[in-house]
């Protein structure tokens, strides 16, 4: 099977997995229909984020001896199945179960299997992920505006159904794409990789990425106040996922070219030049560039963290080892914005984002670990 028409069913896979983070654009409708209140509501989107952490977790182990276009199926059936619950939900209970559980589990399994799909090209692999995860942000902001757009002609139920029935759509002509063994089969040139996953880089790189993370997650949740009043939320939020893409695509075909080593430091540096504005409670425009320049960080680091794990990591183990990596992402997703809400009404922003300084020096050490074990580790052979 050709390499791009995989890297093309990877790339549709994460695109079409995506509907999580457009939650938002339902909520003042959901509000309206079933009477709930913005906590209710936010508990859906909890709820769905500490499942998609879940089911990279599990999908990441999974898609190491499952073949990818079963994992694909799956996918699309729990993602059909979860926008469809959504449709006929007709209370805040039903939404945690067909939104937050059914979908947020079923799309995380998918988004761990188009990494890991990418994650174990033999060459060009920074750039795979970068497409790839680069999807997966292209697919949020797609499906954003159309469901907005949808609702206002449609309603809530039959936006989640054709949403529903596009998605599913998506989703099987990904399956056809993708292989229809698992790749961790050995050929007879190549054989298998028993050796295990060298523990200090990959604790390392779990580190950096959860500490990484934790300004640019806060940052979505809040970026409003962080621009300096809530009438530039808009554009603050534009500027971050305009930034996330564009470090997303980036970072990939950046590291395999200057090393992956080398883009890591330079994307902890960015982190700290990011945060010094927003420690000093800057508003307008420098604001604003700090915002982009953290949302091109936070994109860049979540294409580097797997390319750099699939350096030291055998192929084999790739989706279990990057699946428990990931765990660092969701940590921090789920408490980060939470415990700056709580410390910012006390003490404000820019002591926040200065504590976020030493956060961010801090996964640049665990970056310069990973960099000093990497390089004693032997990278597993990738066929």
């Amino acid at each position: 099977m050709s390499r791009r028409r995989v890297l093309l069913g990877a790339m549709l896979l994460d695109l079409a997995v995506s509907p999580l983070f457009a939650w938002d654009v339902f909520t003042a409708s959901l509000q309206r229909e079933l009477g709930a209140g913005p906590t209710a509501l936010t508990t859906v989107f909890s709820v769905g984020l500490a499942t998609f952490m879940a089911g990279v977790l599990v999908g990441g182990r999974i898609a190491d001896s499952v073949a990818p276009r079963r994992m694909a199926v799956v996918a699309a059936v729990g993602t059909v199945a979860g926008l469809l619950g959504s449709a006929a939900a007709s209370s805040v209970v039903v939404l945690v179960l067909a939104f937050g559980i059914v979908l947020g589990g079923t799309t995380g399994l998918g988004y761990a299997t188009a990494v890991r799909v990418a994650g174990t090209f033999k060459t060009g692999r920074g750039l795979a992920l970068g497409l790839v995860v680069s999807a997966y942000a292209i697919g949020t902001a797609i499906l954003a505006p159309a469901a907005a757009a949808l609702l206002d002609g449609l309603g809530r139920s039959w936006t989640f159904v054709l949403l529903a029935v596009a998605l599913g759509v998506l989703l099987v002509v990904a399956a056809v794409l993708l292989p229809a063994e698992a790749a961790t089969a050995p050929t007879a040139e190549s054989g298998a990789d028993d050796r295990r996953a060298p523990r200090g880089p990959v604790v390392a790189l779990w580190l950096a990425f959860g500490l990484g993370s934790a300004p640019a997650l806060s940052a979505f949740a809040h970026a409003g106040q962080l621009a300096g009043s809530t009438a530039v939320a808009a554009v603050a939020v534009t500027l971050l996922n305009v930034g996330n893409f564009v470090g997303r695509l980036a970072a990939g075909p950046a590291s395999d070219r200057v090393g992956r080593r080398a883009t890591l430091h330079a994307n902890s540096a960015l982190l700290v030049v990011a945060c010094i504005p927003l420690a000093l409670s800057s508003t307008g425009p420098l604001a604003l560039v700090a915002l982009f320049l953290l949302g091109t960080q936070y994109g860049a680091l979540s294409t580097l963290t797997p390319a750099a794990l699939s350096d030291v990591v055998p192929r084999q183990r790739f989706g279990a080892v990057y699946g428990r990596v990931f765990t660092g992402w969701g940590i921090a997703g789920l408490l980060a914005p939470i415990a700056v809400s709580a410390v910012a009404a006390v003490t404000g922003y820019g002591v926040v984002y200065a504590a976020f300084i030493v956060i961010a020096v801090l996964a640049w050490a665990c970056v310069a670990s990973y960099g000093r074990m990497a390089s004693a580790a032997v990278a597993p052979p990738i066929t």
